[in-house]
C-alpha cells in the first residue's frame, strides 16, 4: 500500500526544486515527489512558501551538521555566504515571480471557480426552467388527452345519432312511398267516379237534346218528355252534386286533377246552360202553340214548379268551387 506524502517530504522535494533553479509548483513537487493528490500538496506548497523568506534570512537554517571540521565548516561557511548572497538575489527574484505566478494562478482558478459557479448557477436555473417546462408540457399533454377523450365520447354520440337520424329518415321515406301510393289510388279513383258521373250527365243531357226535337213535333209529347227531361236532369245534377262532393272530399289528394277536373265541371256547366236554354225555348214555342188552355195551365204549373232546379244546382256547384 502507498505511503502517503509528509510536509517534510514536500519542504525537501521543494528546496531540491529550487537547488535545481526550478520553481517549486504542485505540478512540479508531485513529479518530484511520485505521488500525492494536488489537494494534498497545495497547501504544504503555501506553507513552505510562507516559510521560505525566513529560512533565507537565517543562515543556520541551511547550517551544516556540528562534526564537520573548522576549516571545512569556515570554507563551507564562506563558499555559502557567497552562493547565499547570489541565491538570495536570485531567490528574490524568483519569489516575486513566484508569488506574481502564484497569485496568478490563484486569481485564474478564482475566476474559474466564479465561471465555474456561474455556470453552475445557469445550468441549475437552466434545469429549474427545463422542469417547470417538462411540468408545463405534462399539464398540457394530460389536458389534451381530457380533452381528445371527451371529444371521442362526442363524435361517437354524434356517430349514434347520425345512425338513429338515417333510419327515422328511411322510415319516412318508406312511409312518404306508401302515402304517396295511397294518393294515386285514390286520385286515380276520383278520377274514374268523376269520369263515370261525367259520362252519365253527358247521357243525359244527350237524352234531353232527342225529346226536345221530338218534343217540337207533338205539344203532348213535348209536356210528356218535356216533364221526363225535368226529372232527368234533377237526377244528373244531383249526381253531379254528388261527383262534385266526393271530388271535394279528394281535392287534397288530387291536386294534379284538379284542374282537369274544374275544365270538366265548366263543360258540364255549360251543357246544363244549353239544356235550360232549349227548355226556356220550349216553354215559349209551348205558349206561341194554339194549344188548350187546360194543357197549357198544366205544362206551365210543371214549368213553375221545377223551372229553378237546374239553375239552383249550377248556382250551388258555382259556390262550391268559389270556396274551393
Amino acid at each position: 500500500m502507498p505511503r502517503g506524502i509528509t510536509e517534510d517530504d514536500v519542504w525537501k522535494a521543494c528546496d531540491a526544486l529550487l537547488i535545481e533553479g526550478a520553481r517549486p509548483t504542485i505540478e512540479r513537487v508531485r513529479q518530484k515527489l511520485g505521488r500525492g493528490s494536488p489537494n494534498t500538496v497545495s497547501p504544504m506548497l503555501e506553507t513552505w512558501f510562507k516559510h521560505l523568506g525566513g529560512r533565507i534570512a537565517d543562515p543556520g537554517a541551511f547550517s551544516a551538521p556540528a562534526s564537520v571540521a573548522d576549516p571545512v565548516l569556515q570554507a563551507a561557511q564562506h563558499f555559502w555566504e557567497v552562493a547565499q548572497a547570489q541565491a538570495r538575489r536570485e531567490l528574490d527574484e524568483r519569489v516575486r515571480e513566484g508569488l506574481a505566478a502564484a497569485t496568478a494562478n490563484v486569481e485564474a482558478e478564482k475566476e474559474k471557480a466564479a465561471i465555474a459557479q456561474a455556470a453552475a448557477f445557469s445550468a441549475s436555473a437552466r434545469a429549474n426552467h427545463l422542469q417547470t417546462q417538462l411540468d408545463d408540457l405534462g399539464a398540457a399533454l394530460e389536458a389534451e388527452r381530457i380533452q381528445h377523450a371527451a371529444t371521442a365520447a362526442k363524435a361517437s354520440a354524434a356517430a349514434e345519432r347520425c345512425e338513429a337520424l338515417l333510419a327515422q329518415l328511411k322510415a319516412a321515406q318508406q312511409a312518404a312511398a306508401e302515402e304517396r301510393v295511397r294518393a294515386d289510388r285514390a286520385i286515380a279513383l276520383a278520377d274514374e267516379r268523376a269520369t263515370g258521373a261525367e259520362r252519365r250527365a253527358a247521357l243525359e243531357i244527350e237524352r234531353e237534346r232527342v225529346l226536345r226535337t221530338k218534343a217540337e213535333r207533338s205539344t203532348e209529347s213535348v209536356a210528356k218528355r218535356f216533364e221526363a227531361a225535368l226529372k232527368a236532369e234533377v237526377s244528373a245534377s244531383g249526381q253531379l252534386s254528388a261527383a262534385e262532393s266526393r271530388l271535394q272530399q279528394h281535392q287534397q289528394e288530387a291536386c294534379r286533377r284538379e284542374e282537369a277536373l274544374e275544365a270538366r265541371g265548366v263543360r258540364l256547366d255549360a251543357r246544363v246552360l244549353e239544356l235550360e236554354t232549349a227548355l226556356s225555348d220550349a216553354h215559349r214555342a209551348l205558349q206561341r202553340a194554339a194549344l188548350p188552355e187546360e194543357l197549357a195551365q198544366r205544362i206551365l204549373a210543371q214549368l213553375g214548379a221545377r223551372g229553378g232546379k237546374p239553375g239552383g244546382a249550377t248556382t250551388g256547384r258555382s259556390r262550391k268551387k268559389a270556396a274551393a
